[in-house]
């Protein structure tokens, strides 16, 4: 039982590595098509359902690394993703009793503002506007809920209860 619980806490770095991965392939250049941030689907769907295995400094650390790689603003998408991660996990275990469509309604919401902070911050920076990002938005929020199958899948469970761990 001891190397599953431990497979389980590796399997986010990996599958994180390779969502963050995902949008410097090169699919369709010049089609303008907008990538869905698949980490951020991938973390919120793990917290969801399998709290215990996704550590807080893995989050972090997977968040800067997106920052980075994907050269956005070094930390503020790493931190709009711990704050909405640690509300999944909070302590009295509110929004682990969310049912699907009410989990995606907060994941959208609170990957729209994490953009909007984002924006608002490369504003100052000249960055690209806010009708850039739109599409961003939307092709993440689309791919909620098949990212959140998909770690469901994998896990074996669905979103973990109140009550349950």
């Amino acid at each position: 039982m001891r190397s599953g619980r431990w497979s389980r806490r590796a399997l986010l770095p990996l599958l994180g590595i390779v969502a963050i991965h995902a949008p410097l392939v090169p699919v369709a250049p010049g089609s303008g098509a907008a990538m869905p941030d698949l980490l951020w689907c991938l973390v919120l769907a793990f917290v969801a359902r399998a709290p215990d295995a996704a550590p807080a400094a893995v989050i972090v650390g997977l968040g800067l690394l997106a920052d980075l790689m994907l050269s956005r603003p070094p930390g503020l998408g790493a931190l709009g993703l711990l704050i909405a991660s640690e509300i999944f996990r909070a302590p009295d275990g509110a929004a682990r009793g969310w049912s699907p469509p009410r989990e995606w309604l907060f994941a959208a919401a609170a990957f729209a503002a994490t953009i909007l902070a984002t924006a608002l911050a490369e504003r100052l920076t000249l960055g690209p506007g806010l009708a850039a990002l739109r599409g961003h938005v939307v092709a993440t929020v689309l791919a909620y809920p098949f990212v959140a199958l998909g770690v469901g899948w994998l896990l074996g469970q669905r979103p973990a209860r109140s009550g349950t761990r």
